[in-house]
């Protein structure tokens, strides 16, 4: 890694420049809803500077860091440990398949969105997935953005129309270049709900919608806004024993009879209504109209990119530091212990209150606040393992050959060093998810409409006789942390250094 620096240093060191800005920027928060005008100017002057600061003081460290994790992950205790992980089954197949659920996540739009894939036209296909195309392009009426899933019907429509005037011999010019052009169609998504459009207009009833295969939900919601044709008269008593075998509604006043009755599909739905399909929302809609499995899918993929990104963050903070403390000792371990310990009790709840306050918050800002108050954590860990690292042999025999410090601490100690690191980093994502959620809860996190775990726990907190609201997060939360916990017990088991104190 060092060599392949060192030979492509300025193309390394522009593509990394133009990287450091462009996230930097992005990561400035937007300013114009709290009343402050932004200057953009000024806002790409600072994060020009901060990104070359980057360059020239954080990459090299980065380089050193990465080179010293590409020694410790192709040594051979290494690789005795990886085997020892696959043998753990539970923590390997929990590793497998958080993996593909978050590499599948990313393809989450081919998946599961409102929007068409591809659209045939008049014998032209568009690919409609990722570009603005008005209703008008594709012959319907209206402006803006198609629902693709009624376009689909009206094609269809039109296309079996056109086939009975072909056959009738009543085509008309359109008709006969139709013959060329093949038929209008659409292909949407797998699953065809986005996570942030709201299906007010296609469903009806008040959200929040349950799921789809909840058959008894959907009709009591029916007969709560009067959609279902109640009979003329109240059926006797001795009908809702021998015609309906149901002895125990005997006695009920007539509301509640009704109520029975509907839940327990004996009434017809008035025209126009009709029951959705059993598949169509898998864990239906939230309190605006949308639809919750695509948003909790969303927001799986921006918990864990989130708590993967602020991990990562922390690692090169926390490392960095821990090593330096750790190495040198001394008035400066000392007084930067001083300042780890002071910086650790500020409040990071406030903090974050404060920041809310003034800026509107985004992925990136959170990030930053997050990594501020949380690196303090890995530089016990990495200052104790250089302690005891830097009174071995080895390192006193790179000091005789010369070896500069950081080559000390980033080839040679480091590498030896990693190992509470690699077994600490499971537990930190779950800490990281769950502080994001956390956030999105009290209303500090993402901002709305943000796919969101959290703001679905708080829309289950103000909606609790609609339980799938609530439990579809939790459950999900639980499913996911208790994947990592499965893969931090097995690497924990995996890394214990007591097994592989010494190679065999």
């Amino acid at each position: 890694m060092k060599e392949t620096y060192e030979n492509n240093q300025k193309l390394i060191n522009t593509i990394a420049l133009l990287v450091f800005w462009a996230a930097i920027y992005a990561m400035f928060p937007a300013l114009g809803e709290k009343g402050i005008n932004p200057d953009y100017s000024t806002e790409a002057a600072i994060s020009f500077g901060l990104a070359v600061g980057a360059v020239v003081y954080l990459l090299p460290l980065l380089i050193a860091a990465l080179g010293s994790f590409g020694m410790f992950f192709t040594s051979p205790i290494f690789k005795r440990r990886w085997r020892k992980f696959q043998s753990l089954k539970r923590g390997y197949y929990a590793f497998i398949l958080i993996i593909s659920l978050f590499v599948l996540s990313f393809f989450a739009e081919f998946l599961i969105n409102g929007k068409a894939l591809f659209v045939k036209y008049q014998g032209s296909i568009h690919f409609t997935l990722f570009s603005f195309e008005s209703a008008r392009s594709f012959g319907l009426k209206g402006y803006g953005v198609p629902n693709y899933r009624m376009m689909k019907q009206v094609y269809q429509t039109r296309n079996s129309e056109r086939a009975e005037r072909i056959k009738n011999g009543t085509a008309t010019e359109e008709d006969q270049n139709y013959k060329h052009w093949g038929d209008d169609w659409v292909m949407l998504p797998i699953y065809p709900y986005g996570p942030l459009e709201s299906l007010l207009d296609e469903l009806p009833c008040r959200p929040p919608h349950p799921p789809t295969w909840l058959t008894g939900r959907w009709r009591q919601a029916f007969f709560e806004e009067s959609l279902f044709v109640l009979p003329e008269k109240q059926p006797t008593d001795e009908e809702l024993k021998t015609k309906y075998n149901r002895p125990d509604w005997v006695g009920l006043d007539i509301a509640k009879l009704y109520r029975e009755m509907a839940v327990a599909g004996l009434f017809e739905l008035k025209p126009g209504v009709k029951m959705p399909g059993t598949f169509q929302h898998l864990l239906g809609t939230d309190d605006r109209g949308r639809d919750v499995f695509a948003r909790m899918v969303y927001g799986f993929r921006t918990s864990l990119s989130f708590a993967l990104v602020v991990c990562f963050f922390c690692y090169v903070i926390g490392i960095t530091i821990g090593a330096l403390l750790g190495y040198y000792g001394g008035t400066f371990d000392i007084v930067m212990q001083r300042f780890v310990e002071i910086w650790s009790a500020m409040p990071f709840l406030y903090t974050v209150m404060i920041f809310a306050a003034i800026m509107i918050p985004n992925f990136w800002m959170l990030v930053g606040i997050l990594v501020m108050f949380k690196w303090m954590g890995m530089t016990y860990y990495i200052r104790a393992e250089f302690l005891r690292e830097k009174s071995k042999d080895y390192v006193a025999a790179a000091r005789a050959i010369g070896c500069t410090d950081g080559a000390i601490i980033f080839r040679h100690i480091l590498p030896n060093a990693l190992t509470p690191v690699i077994s600490f980093a499971p537990f930190a994502v779950v800490a990281d998810i769950g502080a994001l959620v956390s956030l999105d809860f009290l209303g500090f996190g993402l901002p709305a409409p943000t796919p969101s775990w959290g703001e679905l726990l708080g829309q289950g907190l103000s909606n609790l006789t609609k339980p799938w609201l609530i439990l579809s997060p939790t459950l999900a939360m639980f499913c996911t942390l208790l994947l990592v916990s499965f893969i931090g017990e097995a690497i924990r088991e995996a890394f214990d250094p007591k097994q592989y104190s010494r190679l065999r």
